[in-house]
């Protein structure tokens, strides 16, 4: 399962990147591109903060957040994605022994919940690091001016779905009654 995890989170992230380069060399800034009957519209937006823009002014504070946030996302998906779990071992006295390996069964969803959501951040960490910026470029007209305002990119999707199956995930665990591993 971790081979093909890999090619869907390398295809997302080259998906996501690859229209964010399009957009920024094809699209103006200001200039929008209807899609589904004028719902959809593909437009191109820098956000130099976090989410809408917060914290725009503090480009130090933001890279460096940004930098911490793919650490610990890398640490997250190595202890999902491992093929093994260290467990301890009681000895035949009772006594606790050394920790020895055990194969790792993981939860599917929440494998693909964390591909998801690690291509996504890893597509806008990119963004933030190489670029100072994220290139946000859809749109969704709702008839709510400021929702209409809100420009996003496919990271921000992924990051969304990632989540919502984590979040799933859990919820199913909770309504089984088991705990859902780590």
């Amino acid at each position: 399962m971790l081979s093909w995890m890999s090619i869907l989170f390398a295809s997302l992230l080259g998906i996501d990147v690859m229209i964010k380069q399009q957009v920024e060399e094809n699209i103006r800034r200001g200039e929008e591109k209807e899609l589904a009957g004028g719902k959809i519209v593909i437009r191109k937006v820098y956000n130099r903060g976090f989410l809408l823009n917060f914290l725009e002014g503090n480009p130090k504070l933001v890279k460096g957040a940004a930098a911490a946030s793919g650490i610990v996302l890398l640490i997250w998906d190595v202890l999902t994605f491992i093929p093994v779990r260290i467990t301890r071992v009681t000895l035949a006295d009772g006594k606790k022994g050394f920790f020895r390996p055990c194969i790792k069964k993981g939860s599917y969803l929440k494998k693909l919940g964390m591909t998801l959501l690690s291509a996504g951040a890893a597509s806008n960490i990119f963004d933030r690091l190489v670029r100072g910026r994220v290139i946000d470029y859809i749109g969704i007209r709702t008839g709510k001016r400021y929702l209409d305002k809100i420009t996003a990119n496919l990271g921000d999707c992924y990051i969304a779905g990632g989540g919502i199956l984590l979040m799933l995930r859990d919820l199913l665990a909770v309504f089984r009654g088991s705990i859902p591993h780590a």
